[in-house]
């Protein structure tokens, strides 16, 4: 087994050029320097001193990432913001484990272009400082190495893996929602719910409201009262809470208007919280009204 006496890579017995830097290998297994003054210079003087470029922008890439999935605006979904987190990471920290440990300068440079796409496909243009990083990253790990040679082609399993990982992140994620959406039903409850409506100068007015308590702290909370008929069409629909932060052990007032010419029945109290808002509403109750 033979080593490059330049950069410490293993070389085959007849490789005339080191696969790793570049340089022009003897017969004796030493460095041409006569012949190959060129290359060295080229690949030791210059590339060396910028080869870690790169390196450095995947660990920013990483950490960037990760604060633009905590900062981002539960809109984008609870799904897909974890989801970004978990690809910033794992892709870059595939990258940097390519580039640096196993000097597969062209496949490092695809995991970090992936993994770039990838965090803007999820949270949209929230990633988008990570997503510049990692494809600069990317792009300067192929042209400042001058590789575009794959000499590991199993290696090549680990940007499909993170495209894999995505899919099978959000799946969990999807899991964990309805599981948490199942539990917060049983961290709220309803009391001292009084209503007035009545009949008054051709319209009925007046209103529904109650206590609301909460076991949980939660954000973006909103609860929607919708009015229905005797055969259960709406009637009109109103927010009594809108995108609350809720602490847990308080209880919070609410009240619901309403002033129509049809006669309410019965009242549905529903509450979202945007998290999980593409599950649909976490609580609801029915109100008769008397």
């Amino acid at each position: 087994m033979a080593f490059c006496p330049n950069c410490g890579k293993e070389i085959d017995e007849g490789d005339q050029f080191c696969k790793g830097c570049g340089s022009k290998i003897n017969s004796e297994g030493d460095l041409d320097i006569v012949n190959n003054t060129e290359i060295n210079t080229e690949s030791v003087s210059s590339d060396n001193k910028l080869i870690i470029i790169p390196l450095i922008l995947g660990i920013i890439g990483v950490v960037v990432g990760l604060a633009e999935g905590l900062s981002c605006p539960m809109l984008f979904g609870w799904i897909n913001i974890m989801t970004e987190m978990v690809i910033a990471v794992v892709g870059g920290c595939f990258g940097l484990y390519l580039y640096h440990f196993k000097q597969e300068y062209l496949i490092a440079g695809i995991q970090f272009i992936i993994t770039g796409i990838l965090m803007v496909l999820l949270i949209g243009n929230m990633a988008f400082i990570g997503c510049i990083i990692f494809i600069l990253a990317g792009i300067l790990s192929i042209f400042l190495t001058k590789k575009y040679t794959v000499d590991n082609k199993r290696l090549l399993i680990l940007p499909i893996f993170t495209v894999i990982l995505m899919i099978i992140v959000a799946v969990l994620f999807v899991g964990l929602g309805e599981y948490n959406q199942s539990q917060l039903s049983n961290e709220v409850s309803i009391s001292n719910l009084n209503n007035d409506i009545a009949y008054s100068y051709g319209y009925y007015d007046g209103y529904l409201k109650g206590d609301v308590h909460f076991d949980t702290s939660l954000d973006y909370v909103s609860m929607e009262v919708e009015f229905l008929d005797e055969n259960g069409k709406v009637l009109d629909s109103t927010y009594a809470l809108m995108d609350s932060t809720v602490e847990a052990g308080k209880t919070y007032q609410f009240e619901a208007l309403y002033m129509k010419e049809e006669k309410p029945y019965t009242a549905q109290i529903s509450m979202k919280n945007s998290a999980l808002d593409d599950e649909g509403p976490f609580y609801v109750q029915n109100v008769t009204l008397s």
